[in-house]
This record gives C-alpha cells, sequence and structure tokens, in this order.
C-alpha cells in the first residue's frame, strides 16, 4: 500500500507444509521406514518499504525478514552388527533465519550513477534435534545432536556491494563493482554433532572462514547500427579485477584435509577451504532484438 506519494509499504506472509521426500523416509536397499516422520514447516514473514525522490534519480528499498523452518528431516547412514547399512532418521532439526536487507541508488548527473546494496543476517539452529534408529532386530535407539544456538552454514550471513557506473557516450556503461562477504560460517552437518546423555555436547560454532571483497569490472558498448529489428552490443567483464586470493567455501572438520591432531577442533586446520576464481575476463557481442 501507499504510504506517500513516494513511498510504498509491503507485507507478505506464508506458510508451507512440506511433506519429506522418499529418500528421508524409506531406505533404498531393505523399504525400512522411519517411524512416524513428520512434515517440514516453513513460516515466513516479509516487511519493507520502497521510497523514490520526486524527480525519480534517486530510490530506496529496505526490508525486513523472518523465516522459521521447522521439523527438517536429516538422515544418517550407520553400519549394523550385521555389517549392513541402517539410517538414523533425525527430527526436531530447527532453523530460523532473520535479517535485514537495504538497496540505495542514485543518478548523480547524465553520466555517473551510484548503487549500494547491503544484508546483514542471523541465521541460526533454534534446539537441539533427536535421532531414531532400528536395528536388524527390531530394537530402538534414541540419539542426541547439539544444535542449539549454532549458526547455519555455507552462506555468508552479511554482505555489502558498491558499483559506480559511467556512462562516457551515449549508449555506453563502465561499472567498477565491489562485492563485500562476512560471516561466512563453513559448511557443517546436524548429524556430525551427535552426543550421549554420558558426554559432552559439542556447541562449538563451525570454523568462519576470513571476510573479503573483489573488484569486477563491466562495461558494455551499444553499436549505433539496426539490422531488421536486432541491435548489436559489445560487452567486456573482468572478475576479481584485483585478483584478490579469499575463501568462497569451506567445510567444517574435513574427514580428508584436517591435520590429525585438529579433527574436531573447529579451526582452519581442520577445515577444507575452496579458493574463489582468480582474475578472469570474456569479451562478447550480444544481439538484441
Amino acid at each position: 500500500g501507499k504510504a506517500s506519494d513516494d513511498s510504498d509499504l509491503w507485507f507478505n506472509f506464508g506458510l508451507i507444509d512440506k511433506a519429506p521426500i522418499f529418500d528421508q523416509v524409506i531406505q533404498d536397499w531393505d523399504a525400512k521406514m522411519s517411524t512416524d516422520p513428520q512434515n517440514e514447516k516453513f513460516v515466513a514473514f516479509e516487511f519493507g518499504i520502497n521510497s523514490r525522490s520526486n524527480d525519480g534519480t534517486m530510490a530506496a528499498k529496505f526490508n525486513l525478514y523472518s523465516t522459521s523452518w521447522n521439523d527438517r528431516i536429516a538422515t544418517r547412514t550407520v553400519d549394523n552388527i550385521d555389517g549392513d547399512e541402517d539410517i538414523i532418521y533425525l527430527s526436531g532439526i530447527n532453523q530460523n533465519h532473520t535479517g535485514i536487507e537495504f538497496e540505495f541508488s542514485a543518478q548523480i548527473n547524465e553520466m555517473f550513477r551510484v548503487d549500494l546494496g547491503a544484508g546483514l543476517g542471523n541465521w541460526i539452529y533454534t534446539d537441539d534435534a533427536t535421532g531414531t534408529y532400528r536395528d536388524s532386530d527390531g530394537t530402538d535407539a534414541t540419539y542426541s545432536y547439539a544444535l542449539k544456538d549454532l549458526k547455519v552454514g555455507d552462506m555468508p550471513q552479511a554482505n555489502l556491494s558498491i558499483a559506480v557506473t559511467a556512462s562516457p557516450v551515449e549508449d555506453s556503461k563502465i561499472q567498477l563493482l565491489y562485492r563485500y562477504y562476512a560471516l561466512h560460517y563453513s559448511d557443517w552437518s546436524p548429524t556430525s554433532r551427535e552426543f550421549s546423555g554420558s558426554s559432552n555436547p559439542d556447541r562449538a560454532q563451525s570454523w568462519k572462514s576470513p571476510k573479503y571483497g573483489i573488484l569486477d569490472l563491466n562495461a558494455s558498448y551499444k553499436i549505433p547500427f539496426e539490422y531488421n529489428g536486432v541491435k548489436p552490443e559489445l560487452f567486456f567483464n573482468v572478475r576479481n579485477l584485483l585478483d584478490a586470493v579469499y575463501i568462497q567455501d569451506a567445510t567444517d572438520n574435513s574427514r580428508f584435509n584436517a591435520e590429525p591432531f585438529r579433527v574436531n577442533s573447529h579451526t582452519a586446520n581442520a577445515a577444507e577451504v575452496y579458493l574463489g576464481l582468480p582474475t578472469s575476463f570474456n569479451l562478447g557481442l550480444k544481439l538484441n532484438f
């Protein structure tokens, strides 16, 4: 709805009840089923405001979001005493994703434009979980998993982007884009946090990879030529212009690359990292019609 002549307010709300896929409740090799599998539930809320200046040279967007993902299902394969494989079915894996996002753009003059975007999230597991396992003789066992207050991994929870675009001649654009990422917790599995009643649960956060920033260059030029409605356009892109060395992804407590004395330490020495691409570029011709 309209808040004023130049501002809009909006609100989204959603409820989703998702049935688990077959692989999460039925073992392929013997058709053994999970006991009373629960549907996964999503509750999403989002509120925002869009605003612009009277002359249309500036615009801004701001929004708040909160999404709960409850009763998420996960499985873990184990070897039983007969040498066969069985599955532990985890239930009660609950996540909450909350955060804020902001965008701003300004057309300074006919030649220069500035764009800004930022986001800050807090994505956590809200509860511990339990796993049930029925062995080959029909005996049930329960396992506990320490997940409460741990950060969701495999995605930066803070980001910033700044772009400056120049148009030195008609139908041309040259843009410098800076992208910054932080609060990136390495990927990990809820099944790795299993504990028994007699042991101390591992509640340490997964390893947080270093924050990093990347500068890109993007340029294009619409050639002043047209044939049967087809207009050619040249483009040139350079990714990671300054050849920064950065960690794009990481796996916590890697089974393959952790130093033996660092296993389960949630440190850089126990992580498997994936470096981002060095400087690369592409040059091409695009046909618009």
